[in-house]
């Protein structure tokens, strides 16, 4: 984390800037879950085919947004004990400082942009390495 200051006052802010978005992305996820057809629960005789294809279009949908509000909540929660152990702000791919314009933007970001780039693309790829040799 590249710091300009007091590096307290930085994490607190940083802490401060988290936990808003906990609590944020978990009232979205309960809204969410809310508004899910309870389970097993489908339209009964007497409605349209498309009003059924409709409720599992929306079911799904409704799944994969809870999906990865979970995936963001889980996120938060392992850069909140980053933030505890003095981890937080470095890349543990790489070992330097993640970007202040990336953790302004994904608070909750593992890693750098350039060390992210390459797990997004999958094992087995590196960033600037031609293999062995």
């Amino acid at each position: 984390m590249e710091t300009s200051g007091d590096p307290s006052a930085t994490r607190a802010r940083y802490r401060q800037l988290l936990e808003e978005h906990r609590a944020a992305t978990g009232a979205e996820l309960t809204a969410n879950r809310a508004s899910a057809t309870p389970g097993g629960e489908r339209p009964g005789f007497g409605k349209r085919a498309g009003d059924y294809v409709a409720q599992v279009v929306d079911d799904r949908t409704n799944n994969q947004v809870a999906d990865a509000l979970a995936a963001i909540l889980e996120a938060i929660e392992a850069a909140l004990g980053r933030l505890e152990d003095g981890t937080y702000g470095i890349c543990p791919d790489c070992g330097e400082a993640i970007g202040e314009d990336r953790l302004q933007a994904v608070p909750w970001a593992p890693r750098c942009l350039r060390c992210q780039a390459v797990a997004d693309r999958g094992p087995g790829l590196t960033f600037g390495r031609t293999g062995p040799g």
